[in-house]
């Protein structure tokens, strides 16, 4: 190969590369800091449209939640707008959705070639979108690029441009093709990332109305004192026994308001386990006898003798085992029934610490969301105890679960802990 072959090879792939920059530098300023799905696929489609000189450019995204196996319009520019939220297509159906069911990408310079386009002796062209796209009702199609975006392996749906502008070329080129592939590389990152965007912001409202919620119920009991207060501030002699429950309302209340900030501030943190040798029996024994259960109800323990120590961090599940069996307790106390809760503990041939928590009372209503964060069964709950406990479980290298069918008839809460 002569020196001025290498040269001008040299000088196209530069050539390239530099555009390949401009268009990234292009779509990127067109969607830096846009998590708005609509507006940030409306961005896309025009500047993808006016980069490849296209009539026409559409997205269509899978809406795993909502339509699963199907690919919706979700954008669209030039003549596609009329079609957006309208076409739609089963994965694998037709053209388009058979790009999304293979992750192929196809550059298809004439109408003819796409009509005759087959796949497994199947025709997949099937224009029945024709007559609402273009204005004139007859298709006025002549070219297009389609591929799939994709992000770690996860076909998110299609993009599409088509209609090259007759003034530039008859058809997209290859350098089109390397184009629209750099842009929709771009855009399947910044979808992905408006989703997650959507969804942190939702779980964010959801929390913060599960919060209010929570607080609001303690906050109503002040309600409650402020008239009983008033009311024996109209007496000549107040009476000591009523101020002094007065005061037990109100400390409880404001301890209880305090409890719930505490969890609220720290769920969610690193947990830094301080792990040393321990008695798991132990610790269960300590944590029975400080629930002080009331009169008619009993802490029944069965613990395996042959447990030995195993590194933990003994202070935390103190704290776990706390949550345990005020949770039987209050559920017992509230639904008045029930007068019973069994723990135990087992060394399984696994060598591993099977503990379990069961009760008498209600049980656990069918598909309620135990161990998830802001889920109580009670309003004076912030609904963060149990998953604490999970995370504190798992941290350990364990697994927990919950059972409503149980041998007593209530709520059931195991889990195992390897030995170490």
């Amino acid at each position: 190969m002569s020196n001025m072959k290498i040269d001008n090879e040299k000088e196209v792939n530069r050539g390239l590369s530099e555009e390949v920059n401009r268009v990234l530098s292009e779509i990127a300023s067109a969607l830096v800091g846009q998590f708005e799905m609509s507006m940030l696929l409306d961005q896309v489609v025009n500047t993808a449209m006016r980069t490849l000189n296209a009539e026409v450019c559409s997205i269509f995204l899978e809406e795993k939640e909502n339509e699963p196996g199907i690919i919706t319009m979700m954008a669209g520019s030039g003549f596609a707008k009329t079609l957006v939220g309208i076409a739609k297509y089963k994965i694998g159906e037709a053209f388009t959705g058979y790009v999304a069911q293979s992750g192929k990408r196809f550059n298809i310079r004439t109408r003819h070639e796409l009509e005759s386009l087959t796949i497994e002796g199947n025709k997949v062209w099937e224009g029945k979108h024709d007559k609402s796209q273009w204005p004139t009702g007859v298709s006025q199609f002549r070219n297009l690029i389609a591929l799939p975006l994709k992000i770690k392996g996860q076909t998110l749906g299609v993009m599409k441009v088509e209609n090259k502008d007759e003034k530039i070329a008859d058809y997209f080129s290859e350098d089109d093709e390397r184009y629209l592939e750099t842009i929709a590389n771009v855009v399947a990152l910044a979808i992905e990332n408006a989703r997650l965007h959507e969804r942190v912001a939702k779980q964010l409202k959801a929390i913060a109305a599960k919060a209010s919620h929570r607080i609001g119920n303690q906050l109503t009991n002040y309600d409650g004192i402020e008239l009983d207060l008033y009311d024996e501030a109209q007496r000549l002699v107040p009476d000591k026994t009523t101020l002094k429950q007065l005061s037990e309302r109100i400390g409880s209340t404001t301890r209880g308001i305090k409890s719930m900030m505490d969890e609220f501030q720290n769920y969610g943190k690193p947990m830094k386990l301080i792990r040393a040798p321990a008695l798991f029996n132990k610790i269960v024994e300590d944590e029975a006898w400080l629930a002080k259960p009331p009169q008619g109800v009993t802490i029944e323990k069965d613990l395996d003798p042959t447990l030995t120590y195993t590194s933990i961090d003994a202070m935390r599940f103190g704290e776990a085992f706390k949550e345990l069996f005020r949770n039987s307790l209050k559920a017992i106390n509230d639904s008045g029934a029930g007068s019973k809760i069994v723990v135990r503990t087992k060394l399984t041939v696994e060598n591993s610490i099977l503990v379990t928590v069961e009760d008498d009372g209600p049980g656990i209503p069918d598909d309620f969301p135990v161990f998830e964060p802001f889920q109580a069964a009670s309003p004076s709950s912030t609904g963060l105890g149990l998953a604490t406990v999970k995370e504190l479980v798992e941290a350990h290298g364990g697994r927990i679960t919950s059972d409503s069918d149980c041998a007593l008839g209530g709520a059931c809460i195991s889990f195992e802990l390897p030995i170490t």
